[in-house]
C-alpha cells in the first residue's frame, strides 16, 4: 500500500514533525521513498499516479523529491549497502 504525491501532501501537512522518511535502494537499481508515521508502526511507498511505486535512478532525484514535497520531517535515512545516512539535525 503506498501513498500518491497528493496523498503525501495530506500527510505531511496533517503531522508536522511526526513522521519518518526512508530513502532506499530496491533490487530493481532504483530509489525508492517510504514514509513511516511516529505514531504507527507502519511505513507506506510513494507510488504513481497509476498506482505502481515510484522509483529513481539516481539517488540525488530521491533526496531532491523528499526536500521538496516532504517539509518537516522528523527524521531522513538514507541506506546504502550496510551504511545508514541521516539528515542533520539542526
Amino acid at each position: 500500500m503506498g501513498l500518491t504525491k497528493r496523498e503525501l501532501e495530506v500527510v505531511t501537512e496533517t503531522h508536522p514533525n511526526g513522521y519518518a522518511i526512508y530513502i532506499k535502494k530496491a533490487g530493481d537499481g532504483f530509489w525508492r521513498v517510504e514514509i513511516q508515521l511516529s505514531d504507527k508502526d507502519r511505513s507506506y511507498e510513494i507510488d504513481t499516479s497509476r498506482g505502481t511505486p515510484k522509483g529513481w535512478r539516481q539517488l540525488s532525484d530521491a533526496i531532491l523529491f523528499v526536500q521538496e514535497n516532504c517539509k518537516n520531517p522528523k527524521d531522513v535515512f538514507v541506506e546504502v549497502g550496510e551504511w545508514v545516512l541521516t539528515k542533520r539535525r539542526e
